[in-house]
């Protein structure tokens, strides 16, 4: 199997292709119809997991840089601007920062993309902060829920 997550998840869609290939051939009345059937279901959990791998990979390192800004720019945001109303927005933007950047991907299926979305309304908070107070807020517990809507169950 390859290393490349990219050419893992084609590897994984060829598979796929031939599982369905031999479902379809032998149709339901043949007496191998169930143990294709199992194939072709574990043939399917491998390539979501493969292009969950994908993704992540494709999404890792921006995740990282963009948690690293947002956490950037909510020190120069606290420094430059402080006030009381402003920390409840830098301190979300922050909380999210932290846990996109010890774990960029999740492990989820959808998780990686949820991520990308939580920690870019983080950024756009933090930048918004200063204009808008302690309303920025509301725009990083937007993505926090669009991040636990995603992930959810």
């Amino acid at each position: 199997m390859a290393a490349d997550p990219f050419a893992r998840l084609a590897d994984r869609q060829q598979s796929l292709r031939t599982a369905l290939r031999a479902l379809e051939a032998a149709g339901p009345g043949s007496p191998d119809f169930p143990a294709l059937l199992a194939t072709t279901d574990q043939e399917v959990q491998a390539v979501v997991q493969a292009r969950r791998d994908a993704e992540a990979a494709k999404l890792a390192t921006p995740n990282r840089a963009i948690a690293a800004t947002t956490t950037a720019a909510a020190f120069v945001v606290a420094i430059g601007w402080f006030d009381g109303w402003s920390l409840l927005s830098l301190l979300l933007a922050v909380a999210t920062a932290a846990a996109v950047l010890v774990d960029p991907t999740g492990s989820k299926p959808w998780e990686p993309r949820a991520r990308t979305t939580a920690i870019a309304a983080a950024l756009a908070a933090t930048l918004l902060t200063p204009p808008a107070h302690g309303w920025a807020a509301i725009i990083t517990a937007a993505g926090i829920a669009w991040w636990a809507w995603r992930t959810r169950g």
